[in-house]
């Protein structure tokens, strides 16, 4: 998935056009934010790792070859941000949880919408147990909706290895849902 009207913005960007880049940012930040938020679990970092990407996207906008793969490109910063992050906390012996977690069900009753939120708050917490590499990839295909080569290119890996941790993280995550479904 390319984007034309980011290779307009990009480019503008690169001339000095800040408005362009804001212009970027509004497109990508909540995506990104979700994305950060959902892989390391904290939302104080998912903010941070977030504003740090942006700053580095526009800081070296220029090393972009493409302008039509912004988007992956920014993705790609996130996720080594993100990483970064999630390494770091590790060694300092801090774990991760899923504070702050926000409504996003909307039910008819409020049994619905409270079965929903349950459900929810399982997958994410049970999402947060798996670990980031494959946690990474769940998000992009279900959350962003990134088809197999789309995650490819944001991680770097070949689509079979995308296609190997996505098979291993949903067996795992079937696996820990098990005795919740009925």
């Amino acid at each position: 998935m390319t984007y034309p009207e980011d290779a307009e913005l990009v480019g503008r960007s690169c001339k000095g056009d800040k408005a362009a880049f804001s212009a970027l940012f509004e497109r990508y930040q909540r995506r990104v934010f979700a994305f950060c938020y959902r892989l390391t679990a904290n939302r104080e970092t998912a903010e941070d790792v977030m504003q740090t990407t942006f700053l580095k996207a526009y800081q070296s906008l220029a090393t972009l070859d493409d302008h039509r793969l912004f988007y992956y490109w920014v993705f790609s910063i996130a996720r080594n941000e993100a990483f970064r992050h999630i390494h770091q906390r590790r060694k300092s012996g801090i774990t991760t949880s899923l504070e702050d977690a926000e409504d996003v069900w909307d039910g008819e009753s409020p049994h619905e919408q409270l079965v929903n939120e349950e459900t929810h708050a399982l997958v994410e917490r049970i999402l947060g147990k798996l670990k980031a590499e494959y946690r990474e990839v769940l998000i992009l295909r279900q959350y962003e909706c990134l088809s197999y080569a789309e995650i490819a290119a944001v991680t770097g890996d070949s689509i079979s290895s995308v296609e190997s941790r996505l098979f291993k993280a949903r067996k795992a995550l079937a696996k820990q849902l098990t005795p919740y479904v009925r």
